[in-house]
């Protein structure tokens, strides 16, 4: 008779602010330069190594990403499902974002703050949608490329 393995056990009754205490410091999406730590990870939209906006340590996650291995870039919405997190691979629901600009902002924010998930990265999905919309049509080649803005402007008086 074999014994029920302990770490798939230990994972799901783990608390998220312990699974923070144990990614915070060490994971491989963390990237450290001049003093600020940034993390790459799927699920987080500030980009920014903490608790509160970590998509590893969090049950409920928001994810907003592009997809350029195709000629044509597609955008994705990824909610972390809290049921299933002992199931790494079923663990995040995809639904591509295929619709026009209106439609996927509303589809945003009614399944991020309409259901009560994460309202409060509400407003930053939407910026990350608003920038990887504009980045997929600068790539499909429908708008230009924004000028980035720099330093301050000197005012001729």
């Amino acid at each position: 008779r074999s014994q029920p393995s302990l770490i798939s056990e230990t994972m799901a009754d783990m608390s998220p602010a312990l699974m923070w205490q144990c990614v915070r410091n060490g994971n491989c999406f963390l990237v450290k330069r001049n003093g600020v730590q940034l993390t790459s990870e799927p699920g987080n939209l500030a980009n920014k190594n903490s608790f509160k906006y970590s998509g590893l340590a969090n049950e409920k996650a928001i994810d907003i990403s592009i997809d350029d291995s195709s000629e044509e870039p597609k955008l994705a919405m990824g909610l972390k499902a809290p049921k299933r997190k002992n199931q790494p691979k079923q663990n995040v629901r995809v639904t591509p974002l295929k619709k026009d600009f209106r439609r996927v902002a509303h589809a945003i924010s009614s399944q991020t703050s309409g259901q009560w998930y994460r309202a409060d990265l509400t407003d930053m999905a939407l910026a990350r949608w608003t920038a990887l919309h504009r980045l997929a049509m600068v790539k499909k080649g429908l708008k230009k490329k924004s000028k980035a803005k720099t330093g301050r402007r000197k005012f001729a008086e």
